[in-house]
């Protein structure tokens, strides 16, 4: 640890180390939130919020809320010093050697009104417990939070960043940051005025979660042990803020081959060196067995219509007949299966970030042509909610990806890229 610091309204009093553990002096501070702010060299700094209350012999510091199992209290003693009478607040907090992380981002739902952020919630009770209802039924899943592992999300709907650890009911957050200088204008999608809007506000962006990679791999290499995306989804990748780009910045444009920094979703020029120089550092933050989840869907019409006509043939040599976006398509299924593997499989969000961080982590995603469905399954006084695709709805388009392509999904329909 490299500092401590105490901030109170506007007060910051720095830590002196003492003994092996570091002290700050409440004189000054006054009653209401603070919060103490540890520095690390190898990993981001870990934020306590605390609130000091009005006590007989000065303020005293309490937690907000519930305590955070890595420091479950502050233990409050007395000590004398050359016949002066002190009282002395402790915190006890257990990391460990090395830090670890869930990154979580929950996309704004701009047209069926969902709150991704609930399937982030349940995500992370999945990881820490050990345990899913994903399926309907309780099974039991990896363990990946442990008591000190930070859970970052990213809201597209309400425009901040919260991280939290792990407390003995729920979880305890850390801090909560808005990204960018404007929460995100989420009024009616459709209307001009406010996809206008949206794109040209300084707000939350995709961006903001590829910086917080960045930082994390460079300060932390190795740290993420997951990460998972919640929200609408086409092969481009997941629809976070449901923004669009200038035509200047589209296919065929001036500036196509770059971003458009108005731009807020995700796109699959992303990783290209000129979009993104920092890939070496947020490579560095993926654990070498993280997982990469893209919920949502990749119900591209045209590419479901592919493979229900390919799957008709019997052999290779089998001419097969499907619309493509209004286009009458005629093909051999040799030629259609080989479009599906070396493009349809190839060009997408997900394929594209499991190359850029070269194979660092198991990046999953829908199958071509498949929607998503939602699953609340109710659990005593708990709900716990899933994004999963139906395998009864697409069991012609699943057996036709095992039989001819070997992909087999994982227990929620998805597929590893």
């Amino acid at each position: 640890m490299s500092t401590v610091t105490l901030t109170s309204g506007l007060a910051v009093s720095r830590g002196v180390a003492v003994s092996g553990a570091v002290r700050i002096a409440l004189s000054g501070v006054n009653p209401g939130r603070g919060e103490v702010c540890l520095s690390f060299v190898d990993r981001p700094d870990f934020i306590l919020p605390l609130t000091f209350v009005k006590g007989t012999e000065g303020p005293v510091p309490t937690f907000p809320q519930e305590a955070p199992l890595c420091c479950p209290a502050i233990q409050r003693t007395q000590e004398t010093t050359l016949g002066a009478a002190k009282t002395v607040f402790t915190l006890t907090l257990t990391l460990a050697s090395a830090h670890s992380e869930v990154v979580l981002v929950a996309g704004w739902d701009y047209s069926g009104g969902a709150n991704n952020v609930a399937y982030c919630d349940t995500c992370r009770e999945d990881l820490y417990s050990g345990s899913t209802h994903r399926t309907g039924v309780k099974t039991t899943l990896p363990k990946r939070i442990d008591t000190p592992t930070v859970v970052t999300l990213f809201d597209f709907k309400s425009g901040e960043r919260s991280r939290s650890v792990k407390s003995a009911s729920g979880w305890f957050e850390l801090d909560r940051v808005l990204q960018g200088t404007v929460k995100p204008h989420v009024a009616k999608y459709s209307e001009t005025a406010n996809q206008t809007r949206r794109h040209d506000d300084d707000s939350i962006s995709i961006l903001h979660v590829y910086d917080y990679l960045a930082e994390l791999g460079l300060k932390a290499p190795g740290a993420l042990r997951e990460f998972h995306l919640f929200s609408h989804a086409w092969a481009g990748g997941p629809i976070l803020a449901n923004t669009t780009e200038d035509i200047g910045y589209r296919s065929g444009g001036t500036s196509a081959a770059l971003r458009d920094p108005g731009d807020k979703d995700p796109r699959l020029k992303d990783f290209d060196p000129v979009n993104m120089p920092r890939l070496a550092d947020l490579k560095a933050a993926f654990a070498t067995d993280s997982v990469v989840k893209v919920w949502g869907c990749l119900a591209t019409t045209a590419y479901r219509n592919l493979i229900r006509a390919t799957a008709s043939a019997r052999r290779d040599t089998d001419t097969v007949t499907y619309d493509w976006s209004g286009t009458k398509v005629t093909k051999t299924a040799a030629e259609s299966k080989t479009y599906l593997r070396d493009v349809i499989l190839k060009y997408n969000y997900m394929a594209k970030l499991s190359a850029a961080i070269g194979g660092r982590a198991k990046v999953y995603g829908a199958p071509p042509g498949m929607g998503a469905n939602l699953r609340a399954v109710p659990v005593g006084k708990k709900t716990f909610n899933y994004m999963y695709v139906d395998g009864t709805i697409y069991k012609r388009e699943y057996d036709f990806l095992k039989s001819a392509m070997g992909l087999v999904p994982d227990d929620t329909g998805y597929l590893l890229f």
